[in-house]
């Protein structure tokens, strides 16, 4: 007998505003789970029913699913989500006499209730780093708003080739850190537009491939909105936008200069949901790349989705946050099922109000967009190799990591710390003479580049190749998962 699930959502990071207890990093108080060999009773419910992979008749299944509850693949309250990989479908409002039904058909293999994903925020007054902690052996110290910082990398293309698709809130695509390269893909959320209202989306994709503030910024930043302007959205919802990421991977591999595809996705629940870890285990054996946030409640990774299909157990990275002082950041989840940890407090990037305004954020959210970037610089290093090998690409990125390079409790996973490979030969501390933002401007093949800046100054320049002047959102730097 199948058994079902009823629990609530989150997203991986934190804004300023309210201040959670010690051990609440999830939007949810309660996770339901039934028993072994028993059903919770979903009723008045949006349920998923996820179907058999390689079942040759999935559209007779699917349609034998619906009449039981005397629906049709048209209806308003029916979305069948398929792709090459999985077929999955949503019926709304379902009552207790349906699920038994459900239950019963052996070509269903999981029924789960539609869970409600939501950001949540906390002020974090912790200090930040820059991209110089991922390109500089010897790390980065002092208040990352004083000092100066470099980031260090072996050529320019910087990801040149590989779509990040951002799974998140929506993505500001106009804002100057993109230089182009950002578009709109696809939008599941409740909003109508694809305006990112939220900001979240914005900011985690900066980081993962802005220009400045970023580390693949070669890359196509591509939105794929799943959650509203207020932070909210399903799980049905992160799994439609997942397959649509499958579908565009799928017409883009007999592209020319297509490296790789990469989903970025910076949330998570507040227990476990088994067709939203599906859909990210097929996005990845469909040749996907997958980084996912570990999560801001301080506890074991390993109990909420989608962090806990990561670790040794599949191809997906998922990631763990560290602060300035080579710390496991006190409200990183960790355990077996993190990969990495990363730069994930009080990071500087992209902010959805103007194309020229940024803040400071911090969470696992901050931290897995960095590990985002270093992947999609790594495909394009290697694009027959890593490309679109999920399993390769992953073993070189922790072979690539700062072994033992941060303290604190891991809880049995490993200290790896990401880097791109480069040394940087750069004292901890940086030189205070650099004043501004800026992005070098050499592009001789082979040589390497530098982006310096003091954090103190940085609002009052212009950078050197956007002609814009930055201006800071705010001074605090909320916590977002």
């Amino acid at each position: 007998m199948r058994t079902t699930f009823a629990f609530t959502a989150l997203v991986a990071s934190l804004t300023a505003v309210f201040a959670l207890p010690a051990g609440e990093g999830f939007i949810g108080k309660t996770t339901v789970k039934a028993p072994t060999g028993q059903n919770v009773t979903i009723e008045g419910k949006d349920v998923i029913l996820w179907f058999k992979t390689g079942d040759k008749a999935i559209e007779d299944s699917v349609q034998a699913a619906l009449d039981f509850v005397k629906r049709t693949p048209e209806d308003d309250s029916v979305n069948v989500i398929k792709n090459a990989q999985f077929t999955a479908v949503v019926v709304k409002n379902v009552g207790d006499e349906n699920v038994d039904a459900f239950n019963a058909m052996d070509e269903i293999e999981t029924v789960e209730e539609v869970a409600a994903i939501k950001s949540f925020e906390v002020k974090q007054t912790n200090s930040t780093w820059g991209l110089q902690r991922i390109s500089n052996k010897a790390g980065a110290s002092g208040n990352p708003r004083d000092e100066t910082f470099t980031y260090t990398f072996e050529n320019a293309s910087l990801g040149a080739g590989v779509d990040i698709y951002v799974v998140d809130t929506g993505v500001r695509t106009t804002h100057a850190v993109f230089t182009g390269r950002a578009t709109q893909g696809a939008n599941f959320s409740n909003d109508a537009t694809n305006t990112d209202g939220d900001g979240h989306g914005t900011h985690t994709a900066g980081t993962a491939g802005g220009a400045k503030f970023g580390v693949a910024q070669g890359a196509n930043i591509i939105a794929v909105k799943v959650l509203g302007s207020d932070g909210t959205g399903s799980s049905s919802d992160t799994i439609a936008g997942m397959s649509w990421v499958i579908d565009q991977h799928n017409k883009r591999k007999t592209e020319p200069g297509f490296v790789g595809s990469l989903m970025s996705m910076s949330w998570g629940l507040t227990g476990t949901a088994t067709t939203v870890n599906n859909a990210v285990l097929e996005a990845s054996k469909a040749g996907i790349h997958v980084s996912v946030a570990a999560g801001n409640s301080g506890a074991d990774a390993c109990g909420s989705t989608p962090a806990m299909v990561g670790g040794a157990k599949s191809a997906v990275v998922t990631v763990g946050s560290i602060n300035i002082n080579n710390q496991v950041s006190t409200f990183s989840n960790i355990g077996t099922c993190v990969d990495i940890y990363a730069p994930g407090e009080q990071i500087l990037s992209a902010w959805n109000t103007g194309d020229t305004i940024v803040n400071f954020l911090s969470g696992t959210s901050m931290a897995c967009p960095h590990v985002s970037g270093v992947m999609a610089v790594l495909m394009a290093q290697d694009p027959a190799g890593l490309g679109q090998n999920p399993a390769a690409l992953k073993t070189k990125l922790l072979g690539t990591a700062l072994v033992n390079a941060f303290t604190g409790n891991v809880n049995g996973s490993a200290n790896l710390l990401l880097s791109n490979g480069v040394s940087g030969n750069l004292s901890v501390r940086s030189p205070k003479n650099a004043k501004k933002w800026v992005v070098e401007s050499t592009d001789l093949p082979g040589e390497k580049r530098t982006i310096t800046g003091d954090a103190a100054n940085w609002a009052k320049d212009f950078t050197k190749d956007l002609t814009a002047r930055w201006n800071l959102h705010s001074t605090d730097s909320p916590l977002r998962f």
